[in-house]
């Protein structure tokens, strides 16, 4: 069947069903489906997914909880992947807080090829970046990693617990990490201090007004 052809509310019910099967690793209840839709009647939604059923898009047992899932070809793969590419906005780099603290509230869709499992985005704030073309209200896209190489731009979270947006750079004794701004210094990180790497900047985005 053309996914495209369906009613937009039964095409949302479908990647509803999608991400938050994605997301949990099991199937979505009647009631969980429509909290995320903001759905206060859960009749509505029994009525999508039966509908999606007798069109053969999902398989359901009313009976057995927890049955729900999507079945069909190509197209609804290609929605799945569509999900699987959402990133999740954990906070703003420059908040003065460790990025763990954050909780997942909102997501950036990007490209696939940026898309990998585990990445996460940040909003940027300071002009700290802006050589490298980074500006505040930017957002980053960062691949987890705990190492990276020289003149890599990394997320760097200090023995403060403070997280910074830098270019990455080891050196004899010491860590390095370097703004792209003239009018900045350097943070110089003892070797003998903590510093863990989060991750490494593999994209940017900027939303324009």
């Amino acid at each position: 069947m053309d996914i495209d052809s369906l009613p937009p509310r039964q095409k949302d019910v479908l990647k509803a069903i999608l991400h938050l099967t994605n997301k949990h690793g099991y199937a979505p209840t009647l009631a969980e489906l429509a909290k995320a839709l903001g759905l206060k009647n859960r009749m509505t939604i029994h009525q999508h997914v039966v509908a999606l059923k007798n069109k053969g898009l999902v398989k359901w047992e009313p009976g057995l909880n927890r049955s729900l899932r999507v079945i069909g070809d190509h197209e609804l793969e290609d929605m799945q992947e569509e999900e699987q590419t959402r990133v999740p906005l954990i906070g703003t780099i420059a908040a003065g807080r460790p990025i763990d603290a954050f909780e997942n509230k909102e997501y950036l869709d990007v490209d696939s090829s940026y898309g990998e499992k585990g990445c996460f985005a940040l909003k940027i704030k300071g002009d700290s970046m802006i050589e490298d073309g980074i500006y505040d209200g930017d957002f980053v896209i960062v691949k987890p990693t705990p190492t990276a190489s020289n003149g890599e731009i990394v997320v760097a979270l200090l023995q403060d617990g403070t997280a910074t947006l830098k270019r990455f750079y080891k050196e004899k004794g010491r860590y390095r990490l370097q703004p792209a701004n003239a009018d900045m210094e350097p943070i110089y990180v003892d070797g003998k201090q903590k510093l863990t790497i989060q991750g490494t900047a593999v994209a940017l985005f900027r939303k324009l007004s």
